[in-house]
């Protein structure tokens, strides 16, 4: 199976292996049993309730078609880039980073599904059939067909979507996981660095600090922190009352806002 190579300002090259159309396909048809099965039991609760016309408007709006709408927004937001059809096929969404998407990249992939949609693609191809001007149905032809020519052209088998957002679509398990560089995903917007001079040290010394803290993790024996942490603060002539962990916990931290953002 084709693998990805995606480089990274930690040093190292994340791969994957990249999500074959077999598996994005049988993903989406699962995913699409389980939306119809959703709408189809709402509509048959909500018609057996007894409700007036114009309340059971309102009732299946709100609890059946809006959920089916929110239905990859919902489960990717809750299942880390995972729907039920991708997890039950082994796929994932992460960023080009590596990471589990954010808020805002799930939420993009969302909205262009509203015009990506295999349902509406085969919609404009059979409108097209059903034209008498060649013209015309060329063009229906064109944009049904455009969002798989995209995916088809695109370096990572990305949709326009997934272009927009910066992700990819890849299988679960990767040969080499964002774990293994030294990256620390930062949440907070309102995060201010301590210690800008870390940019003066290389990625071996910060990889040296990474390991030195995955060891008092395992070990809890801060003996080495505690000397790593005392010479770097000599060389970038630092000045804190920092422990020696928490000291080098904000140094990555630092260092990834920095990098990152710039």
């Amino acid at each position: 199976m084709p693998i990805i190579k995606i480089p990274t300002v930690f040093n190292i090259d994340l791969e994957f292996e990249r999500a074959d159309l077999g598996r994005r396909t049988l993903a989406y048809l699962i995913d699409l049993v389980a939306r119809i099965a959703i709408l189809w039991l709402g509509v048959y609760i909500i018609s057996e309730s007894g409700l007036s016309y114009r309340s059971r408007e309102k009732v299946m709006f709100i609890c059946v078609f809006l959920p089916v709408s929110l239905y990859y927004l919902f489960f990717e937001l809750l299942m880390k880039g995972q729907s039920p059809g991708k997890r039950a096929m082994s796929i994932k969404v992460v960023s080009l980073i590596g990471n589990t998407p954010s808020l805002s990249q799930i939420l993009l992939r969302w909205m262009f599904r509203l015009v990506e949609s295999p349902l509406l693609t085969m919609a404009f191809m059979i409108a097209a059939l059903n034209r008498e001007s060649a013209f015309v149905a060329l063009i229906w032809l064109a944009v049904g067909i455009l969002p798989v020519i995209i995916v088809f052209r695109s370096e990572y088998n990305q949709r326009l979507g997934d272009m927009a957002a910066g992700t990819i679509i890849v299988l679960s398990k990767q040969r080499h996981t964002i774990q293994d560089t030294i990256f620390r995903e930062i949440d907070r917007e309102d995060y201010v660095p301590q210690f800008s001079q870390i940019l003066r040290l290389s990625d071996r010394d910060l990889s040296k600090i990474k390991t030195v803290l995955d060891n008092v993790n395992r070990t809890r024996d801060t003996g080495t922190a505690e000397r790593i942490a005392e010479k770097v603060k000599t060389i970038l002539h630092i000045e804190t009352d920092l422990d020696a962990v928490t000291f080098l916990e904000t140094l990555l931290n630092d260092y990834n806002y920095l990098v990152t953002r710039k």
